[in-house]
């Protein structure tokens, strides 16, 4: 199995679909197989950030009936691509056929509590109203996305995911990631939320980790979430104050970068002419995983 990278974002805007799709265009150019997978059941943008909106080829609607770990190259072949990357991505403006009523929102809560999945997420809850058929169609969906994501990551180097601010999706993957990004802003509402989210992400990565395999599986490694910290300016001391109050390793920055702005007018995904800051991170996340894999 090769390596599987998730990426989410601490709060709205912070460019961790951006992030993710730089690091597939910088895996894939480095020679390495690989697949990216968009996790966001409504509002993903995969297609629009790799540029495929308009191409033709499978979505996740066309998985809805997947029983069991799909082959993942068979279905690669069937996903539309761009810069050598297969990308699996939901349809822009539809409602997947009604199948799955997506994610409604999430915020902290006791230990043991019960997510709208079920018994899913550890002690975060998922919040808001839907009704009865759009909560199995969602959990149905999350029941799938497992099996999916081990037929691709079987077939691939590295399996980069898009996930949305909801711990049912992040729980349901949590036995096949190797690491998890964090994409924190520099604003103080940006800051106030990456704290809920790192620390409940850590808190679901460890539990499921340690208690959601068989007694005769080999041993997980633990997993620290990494966060990368987005802004217009990234002072040292904002850096320094981030990691003091998150207490979890900042492996990377992003300032303001202009060449991706140029990509995206010219349709372009980011990381496609390897420059900026964005292409720099990307970079840095790269070799961090390939450390990590060596050291185990």
């Amino acid at each position: 199995m090769g390596n599987v990278i998730a990426f989410m974002p601490a709060s709205g805007g912070v460019g961790s679909s951006t992030l993710a799709a730089a690091v597939a265009v910088r895996a894939r150019a480095a020679g390495r197989t690989v697949v990216a997978v968009d996790l966001d059941p409504l509002a993903g943008c995969f297609d629009v950030v790799f540029g495929l909106e308009q191409e033709p080829g499978w979505r996740w609607p066309e998985l809805a009936d997947v029983a069991g770990v799909v082959d993942g190259l068979g279905l690669a072949d069937e996903l539309p691509v761009s810069c050598g990357v297969p990308v699996l991505s939901g349809r822009r403006g539809a409602s997947w056929d009604g199948r799955i009523a997506g994610p409604a929102g999430w915020q902290g809560s006791g230990a043991g509590e019960r997510s709208g999945a079920g018994e899913r997420s550890g002690g975060w809850e998922r919040s808001g109203s839907s009704d009865e058929s759009g909560a199995g169609d969602f959990a149905g969906w999350l029941d799938t996305l497992p099996d999916v994501v081990a037929g691709l990551a079987d077939a691939h180097d590295l399996t980069v995911l898009d996930l949305p601010r909801d711990p049912a999706v992040l729980d349901a993957v949590a036995l096949l990631v190797d690491a998890v990004v964090v994409v924190v802003g520099t604003q103080v509402p940006q800051l106030a939320a990456a704290s809920a989210v790192v620390s409940g992400g850590r808190g679901l990565l460890h539990r499921r980790r340690d208690a959601g395999r068989a007694w005769e599986s080999d041993p997980l490694l633990p997993i620290e979430p990494w966060v990368v910290l987005r802004g217009r300016r990234v002072e040292a001391d904002l850096q320094d104050l981030v990691m003091d109050d998150l207490d979890v390793p900042l492996v990377a920055t992003i300032g303001d970068d202009r060449r991706l702005v140029a990509e995206v007018c010219e349709g372009l995904p980011p990381g496609a002419r390897g420059r900026g800051e964005v292409v720099r991170a990307a970079d840095e996340l790269l070799l961090r995983l390939i450390d990590q894999a060596v050291a185990a």
